[in-house]
């Protein structure tokens, strides 16, 4: 094979000696992020199996003792709480940070933490959707499986045919659920983020009051 003279000990050029200078602090980027994510994983992982253990065993003792109507209205409010929170989970991860920011600039109420949570979409869907999400999904399949053994128990109903309705019913209605909010809160993500927002705000100025007033009176 013949090669170009001219070619043969020629130096590195401009762009390969700036490619040898930003690979390798692109690759120790990647591997941070890779690392950081990671870690977060394992963290969220590791709250959610004890929240959910925590909870799912705390809701099925206590709904045992509770009357049947009263446990399927819990079931549908753990349902609903499962939905909104992916539908809010989903809002932040699309919302954009300019209106917030138009807001803020105004000092309109709730405005600073909307554009707190536009800011960390990815954490609040982490939360609302991995954590929040997930947990309300396996509460509601722990209290739907009470339910059933209620039906059973009390109504002699069959056994296999009452767990698969339940169980998949409450499946229909939790799968069905997050399909539909999770489009509404990808077409309106600012209001949503809003809503949520000046709902915070709200709640922590009940709180700092709340605290202010017992600080003043008891301390």
């Amino acid at each position: 094979m013949v090669t170009d003279g001219n070619s043969r000990g020629k130096p590195a050029g401009p762009m390969t000696q700036h490619l040898s200078i930003i690979l390798p602090s692109v690759i120790l980027l990647i591997e941070v992020n890779i690392l950081a994510n990671l870690k977060s994983s394992i963290i969220i992982a590791i709250m959610t199996f004890f929240i959910a253990v925590s909870v799912s065993s705390v809701s099925q003792t206590q709904v045992q003792f509770v009357p049947l109507p009263m446990a399927v209205i819990i079931l549908l409010i753990i349902i609903i709480i499962g939905v909104l929170s992916d539908m809010v989970g989903v809002a932040a991860t699309v919302s954009r940070t300019e209106p917030f920011n138009a807001k803020a600039a105004k000092k309109i109420f709730g405005a600073k933490t909307s554009l707190y949570l536009a800011k960390n979409g990815d954490k609040v869907a982490s939360l609302m959707c991995d954590i929040v999400g997930d947990i309300c999904g396996t509460i509601s399949g722990a209290i739907s499986a009470v339910i059933a053994i209620d039906l059973i128990n009390y109504y002699g109903f069959s056994n296999l045919w009452t767990n698969l309705i339940i169980i998949g019913l409450a499946s229909a209605l939790t799968v069905g659920g997050k399909a539909f909010f999770k489009y509404y809160g990808m077409k309106n993500s600012t209001k949503i983020i809003f809503l949520v927002g000046r709902l915070l705000a709200f709640f922590y100025l009940f709180y700092d009051k709340i605290y202010g007033f017992l600080k003043k009176r008891w301390i």
